[in-house]
């Protein structure tokens, strides 16, 4: 931040425009400091979209297997139906929040936090099929189901 303030100072003495020909830096620290932030430019951006790829992925996800869920897991079709608007309440619920805690913290913690947020609790429903909560105890599938996917609507505001 000191860098980024005493490059500004350092443009406003100077009283001139910065442009695509002019140099932003002319101490040898800022200009390496620039460097090495640019070269970050390419990995953020990678990241950032491999993140928002996987979240917007992971949203359609369980929409397009419901048959499946329905036949090899036993969700019955209320469950299913449930998930949906449990999933959408929660969703409406979390952005407003979201805009709050966005304001209040850090927006990199914020999208951190949803997205890996997002991907646990895909990892708790593949847990919940993987040991067959529904067959153990139809209640307790069914409330588990249900309650991380309140939690996975609530974190995709990320």
């Amino acid at each position: 931040d000191n860098d980024i303030i005493s490059l500004i100072q350092e443009l406003n003495i100077r009283n001139t425009m910065a442009s695509e020909t002019t140099p932003l830096t002319s101490s040898g620290d800022a200009a390496d400091h620039l460097k090495r932030l640019k070269s970050y430019q390419w990995w953020a951006f990678f990241v950032t979209f491999g993140g928002y790829f996987m979240a917007h992925f992971s949203r359609k996800c369980y929409s397009t297997v419901k048959q499946q869920l329905q036949d090899d897991a036993g969700y019955s079709a209320w469950v299913l139906s449930e998930m949906d608007t449990v999933f959408m309440g929660s969703y409406a619920v979390g952005n407003v929040i979201s805009g709050k805690l966005g304001d209040t913290f850090p927006p990199t913690t914020v999208l951190s936090i949803g997205l890996f947020g997002s991907g646990i609790c895909l990892v708790l429903m593949n847990v919940s099929l993987w040991f067959d909560f529904v067959h153990f105890s139809e209640t307790l599938g069914n409330f588990f189901i249900l309650g991380v996917y309140f939690l996975f609507g609530f974190l995709q505001y990320s």
